[in-house]
């Protein structure tokens, strides 16, 4: 998630090629982005290969975890500052939001935040570029938004996406297509309340709308209508256990397993459905091997679909232990989950 929000959290807790040989337990990092990049979100094509957004970067990248170390620039969003949220929302096409953020200030970007386009439909790595370019267009700006986050497909039939606006503590729904959208979610579950952010991560299962709360420290999850307005009661799913645990975004498997990102608390966490079991996947507080950890998901592949791909701010909003700082990651986590569905 964003500097701010980690600022305060620790505030407020800190008292308290070929297919990679992937093994149990083991974190092997995909790919290492410059110093001081706030790596913030990731979505994985059919074909196996990542597409990572940086809060501190314009450029939309792509990642092939069979070739690690190895990166292909996707398109540089000069209206921007940062990029934040990404889903597919049809085959090989994502959604995209982009921003005006500037980062550890209190300038979020108010206004600016754009959802764009990206069609890769028949695009290829061929020497180190893709070829043919993706077609990139702007969907829509939205003027009355406060700081867009996390994004996740509402209805494939109608292209629509939900979009979590952390600031105002909103979710919007956005329809890909015509641009049109409005707010779907407007509940304290979603609120920031006191402080900087409310809902961040969210992903629709089902009938079921799931999101992480920053600020509350809180998942929360609803039943929705095909809108993705509410058809039932708020639900607090689950709370972190560990000292500077702090929800961000996360991911579900097949068997309703939560798979979170919990920022400064340098950890993935899994949750069991009923949120009565959570047990710390990889990473601990004072290690590097997670670093500021901010979204996650599962591979697509027969070689990977049970790799938990994350993408990490290396410290760069809350150091670990207090004055370490690394490079934004993106990593491959080895789970016994079935992946997603």
């Amino acid at each position: 998630m964003l500097s701010t929000l980690f600022t305060a959290c620790a505030a407020l807790l800190g008292a308290a090629a070929a297919a990679p040989a992937y093994h149990d337990g083991h974190i092997q990092t995909v790919f290492e982005f410059p110093n001081n990049s706030f790596v913030e979100n990731l979505a994985v094509r059919s074909n196996g290969e990542i597409l990572v957004t940086v809060l501190t970067s314009r450029e939309l990248v792509l990642v092939d975890p069979r070739r690690p170390g190895h990166s292909v620039l996707v398109h540089n969003f000069t209206e921007a500052r940062g990029l934040t949220g990404i889903a597919e929302y049809e085959p090989d096409v994502f959604a995209v939001i982009a921003g005006d953020y500037h980062f550890k200030t209190t300038n979020w970007g108010a206004g600016t935040w754009t959802l764009w386009n990206v069609d890769l439909r028949g695009v290829k790595v061929h020497d180190g570029s893709l070829v043919p370019p993706p077609k990139v267009s702007k969907i829509k700006q939205v003027p009355e938004s406060q700081l867009f986050d996390g994004m996740s497909l509402l209805s494939k039939k109608d292209k629509t996406l939900l979009i979590a606006d952390t600031k105002a503590g909103v979710i919007y729904r956005v329809n890909a297509k015509t641009g049109d959208y409005q707010v779907v979610i407007n509940s304290t579950y979603a609120s920031p309340l006191q402080t900087p952010h409310g809902v961040n991560g969210l992903h629709v299962r089902g009938d079921t709308l799931y999101f992480t709360n920053s600020g509350q420290f809180t998942m929360v999850k609803v039943p929705i209508h095909e809108d993705g307005t509410p058809a039932g009661p708020f639900t607090i799913a689950a709370r972190p256990q560990r000292p500077l645990e702090v929800y961000d975004d996360f991911t579900l498997d097949c068997d309703g397993n939560m798979f979170i990102a919990t920022g400064a608390a340098n950890t993935i966490v899994e949750i069991s459905p009923d949120g009565k079991r959570q047990d710390v996947l990889a990473g601990s507080l004072n290690s590097t091997d997670v670093a500021e950890s901010t979204a996650a998901t599962f591979g697509r592949g027969p070689f990977d679909k049970d790799v938990l791909y994350v993408t990490t701010a290396g410290g760069s909003a809350v150091p670990v232990n207090g004055d370490i700082i690394i490079p934004g990651k993106l990593l491959a986590i080895k789970t016994n989950s079935k992946g997603s569905c």
